[in-house]
């Protein structure tokens, strides 16, 4: 695997609904090749998750879904001073682009701002993740980020489209500091290398191959356990 391109990994107690030792695992296996460990939280107040991560070293963090300055507010208000290197927030739905400006001002904290377009799109029903509302929508974003000098990252079925997307349109190439995938960060400069999305999908592939194995083995040993029941009775 290369992971040149990488800057970070990514794990996700929310939308992929990873357990709590998968998140460790992944977490190591960033620490094994030189990465930071992205992490993706429950929610604005997700406390337990948050505790989890800090026991666990893990020093990046993000709020999915936040749509509102009071939810902003809490999840600031959650984190400890200096506990994490990188605090982001997730902007994925019509209502929270339409009060980025409130929204940022209240993410003291904030490192970084990441544009969820899959949800995005599906918050207004636009027709896809690369149509021009969802585009107009992730530099609404990112030029809010930049006045209060954040960086962007867009995420949200990232493929070899959004190799296009990126190289027609200066403006949003410009605004935009990484491209992540479900599982990996890049910069957008080294995602527009020839072989950056087989990079980030190996990786990728190797974290997933890792669950079936550790999954695998404790579904084996359930099923054993189950047959050894069964014929006591």
């Amino acid at each position: 695997m290369n992971f040149s391109r990488i800057v970070s990994l990514k794990g996700e107690f929310e939308a992929e609904g990873l357990t709590r030792d998968t998140v460790a695992a992944e977490a190591a296996f960033a620490a094994r090749n030189g990465l930071p460990y992205l992490v993706k939280i429950g929610g604005c107040e997700a406390k337990s998750d948050m505790r989890f991560l800090m026991h666990q070293g893990i020093r990046s963090i993000v709020a999915p879904m936040i749509e509102s300055a009071f939810a902003m507010k809490k999840y600031q208000d959650m984190l400890p001073e200096g506990a994490f290197d990188h605090v982001g927030v997730t902007i994925e739905t019509e209502t929270a682009v339409d009060r980025i400006e409130a929204i940022l001002d209240a993410g003291v904290k904030l490192s970084e701002v990441t544009v969820g377009r899959s949800d995005l799109t599906a918050s207004f029903g636009g027709s896809g993740v690369n149509c021009a509302e969802t585009l107009a929508m992730v530099k609404t974003v990112a030029r809010a980020a930049k006045a209060r000098g954040l960086a962007t990252t867009m995420g949200g079925t990232v493929n070899a489209e959004t190799f296009a997307v990126l190289r027609e349109d200066d403006e949003l190439r410009d605004l935009i500091a990484c491209v992540e995938t479900r599982k990996c960060v890049m910069p957008v400069a080294k995602f527009l290398e020839d072989g950056a999305l087989a990079d980030a999908f190996a990786v990728e592939q190797a974290l997933l191959d890792m669950q079936v194995e550790a999954f695998g083995a404790i579904a084996d040993g359930a099923r054993s356990r189950t047959a050894a029941l069964n014929a006591r009775l």
